[in-house]
């Protein structure tokens, strides 16, 4: 059976419905990033256009072709330096391999590993998240050759202390993986707890004991006798001028109130 495209489906393919072999091929390839020559985008950036090749084999079958697609992602300073480079004839149809260690010492080698283990020696928590921070630790831990349980000892290390000591209360994870995917769990946990300890001591929006009376009893003082509960206006008047709410008069609140107190003791 032919398909429109030219191509040959099998029944099988067909009755599946899976695109003919003619369709897989004229896949155009992936969309890549641009690069202007920053050195933390390199390495991913590389990785996303050798992506492209793999997927779209027939897309590039030349190196030339390879070499084309790169230097038209590029801007900024990595632009320029292909447009120096392109005055050698050989520069776009020399081998993609060429190009690409070419690439990687201009723009991907500006530390050395001794300067990215410095930095991870040097990586700490601070105020942020231990998922923004274990981001950045992998981004580095990827580049060296330490094993897990150097790095491990890196990552504790730069945990701020609230998640430390939480940390020293655990069995330690044997491995990278499970020790941070523990951190950021008691790292979760405690800004969790955190968020409801600070709604929980938010202060009042008035501060309510001013206007609450009293229980008051056939003992309380004369100027009280007949008002078991001051107008909402007296109350007003008593909190604005400072007065005592059971007395009214100045110079102490209602919990120290002298008239009060001999109320209770005659009960």
């Amino acid at each position: 059976h032919a398909h429109a495209s030219g191509g040959v489906v099998s029944p099988g393919q067909e009755a599946r419905g899976l695109p003919d072999i003619a369709h897989c091929r004229s896949a155009p390839p992936r969309q890549c990033p641009t690069f202007s020559g920053e050195f933390e985008d390199c390495f991913g950036f590389l990785l996303q256009c050798r992506l492209a090749f793999e997927e779209s084999p027939k897309s590039f079958p030349t190196d030339s072709m390879k070499i084309s697609f790169i230097i038209g992602l590029l801007r900024g300073k990595a632009l320029r330096w292909a447009e120096a480079k392109s005055r050698n004839s050989d520069f776009l149809s020399g081998s993609y391999s060429d190009f690409l260690e070419e690439f990687k010492l201009t723009f991907c080698s500006s530390e050395t590993t001794t300067d990215i283990r410095k930095r991870l020696l040097r990586l700490s928590q601070g105020r942020q998240s231990v998922v923004d921070m274990s981001l950045e630790f992998r981004t580095l831990a990827a580049m060296t050759s330490w094993g897990d349980e150097a790095l491990k000892a890196v990552f504790i290390e730069a945990l701020n202390d609230r998640v430390k000591n939480q940390l020293a209360l655990c069995p330690e994870p044997p491995t990278l993986d499970g020790l941070i995917t523990l951190c950021i769990s008691i790292d979760k946990r405690h800004r969790e707890l955190l968020k409801t300890a600070s709604r929980d001591l938010s202060p009042p929006s008035a501060p309510r004991p001013s206007y609450r009376s009293p229980p008051l009893d056939a003992s309380e003082e004369p100027m009280q006798v007949g008002r078991t509960h001051l107008t909402p206006e007296e109350r007003h008047h008593r909190f604005s001028k400072g007065l005592c709410l059971y007395c009214g008069k100045p110079g102490h609140m209602v919990q120290s109130c002298p008239a009060a107190s001999k109320g209770r003791a005659h009960q």
